[in-house]
């Protein structure tokens, strides 16, 4: 398993936590993007619980794009999905992969605000 994504358990749920903090490239962004996809595809499990730590990262439009592909890619092994640490532009950019995606993934300030979320 990657340094990466980990599970944890909030209230008897397992959540897996994709850590893509401090991501200051495009390149690094992508790699991350990538290799959290492959994660979730090869764990081949419904109804997954995750939260995306996206604190101090940043992203192009290539970066936008590729989440976007890769959001169509898993968004079928997912219950639910929050973003964690994301600034108002990021949170705007959200609303907009949401929107053409067909997925209502939440932005939240902090980890308990999306552990709770998760778990409701």
């Amino acid at each position: 398993m990657s340094k990466r994504i980990y599970p944890i358990f909030h209230k008897g749920k397992k959540i897996y936590i994709s850590d893509w903090t401090n991501l200051k490239t495009p390149e690094l962004a992508l790699q991350v993007m990538t290799e959290t996809s492959d994660f979730i595809v090869n764990l081949n499990q419904n109804n997954l619980l995750e939260i995306i730590d996206a604190k101090g990262s940043f992203a192009t439009s290539e970066v936008l794009k590729s989440l976007k592909e890769i959001n169509n890619k898993v968004k079928s092994f997912s219950k639910r999905k929050a973003f964690v640490g994301l600034t108002n532009t990021q949170r705007i950019l959200l609303n907009t992969i949401n929107l053409f995606s067909g997925t209502s993934i939440q932005g939240f300030d902090d980890l308990e605000e999306a552990k709770e979320w998760l778990v409701k």
